[in-house]
């Protein structure tokens, strides 16, 4: 039976990758680098410890932390309007699944503070049980580290989870979790995923309590 549903954060609850895209453009062409259509792609769901080696290989491991240290500085002299950002479905959705007892999780590749920040303006906090960021964990999405970990916080199995994803990547992750795994459409095409491994797609992510009502009924 469906206990609990664990979120992806950029592009599922915040409309946030077309602007992370362009946020990470702009600090890429401060440092004079050249950036292909390939790796704005290959960008879509993850985060600067994966972009960084693809754009800037052979670097060193302390090369590749000034550079994410230096773009954490270009954020907080950008800072988002998470409001603005949040999906239209987000808070009925979150609300209703709260409603109907189903507990809830956080697994962002995001780092900590933006998470943090995300919930704590947009006063999400309380709809989560546990958030996990990918900064925490050596190997990010598609690795399945986050989402297995967000089970064992949980102290669920995985065939009592779902997860809701946008990107290639998250998808991944969660499916290797073996969870069933719920992906939202992306509408900006600039950041367009293939969303194929996905066990159910949603045009937004207010289908996702409908989705869950029948889900619930076909494993009860």
């Amino acid at each position: 039976m469906l206990k609990a549903v664990i979120f992806d954060m950029d592009g599922v609850l915040i409309n946030s990758e077309p602007y992370y895209l362009q946020q990470r453009l702009d600090y890429f062409k401060l440092l004079g680098i050249d950036v292909s259509d390939e790796h704005v792609q290959n960008m879509t769901g993850g985060n600067m410890k994966i972009a960084l080696p693809q754009l800037l290989p052979g670097k060193t491991t302390a090369q590749y932390a000034r550079i994410r240290r230096g773009y954490r500085y270009f954020k907080s002299q950008h800072p988002q309007d998470f409001n603005a950002m949040l999906m239209p479905d987000t808070r009925r959705v979150l609300q209703h699944l709260k409603e109907q007892n189903i507990r809830m999780a956080l697994a962002s590749s995001s780092d900590r503070q933006t998470i943090n920040t995300m919930l704590a303006t947009t006063g999400l906090k309380e709809y989560f049980e546990t958030t996990l960021s990918g900064e925490d964990f050596e190997r990010s999405k598609p690795d399945p580290s986050i989402y297995l970990t967000a089970l064992e916080k949980l102290a669920i199995d995985a065939k009592d989870a779902a997860a809701v994803e946008d990107s290639e990547m998250g998808i991944a992750a969660a499916k290797a979790a073996g969870i069933f795994t719920f992906a939202v459409a992306v509408a900006d095409p600039r950041v367009a995923t293939d969303q194929s491994q996905a066990d159910y797609r949603l045009r937004k992510l207010g289908q996702l309590p409908g989705a869950v009502t029948l889900m619930r009924g076909h494993l009860q």
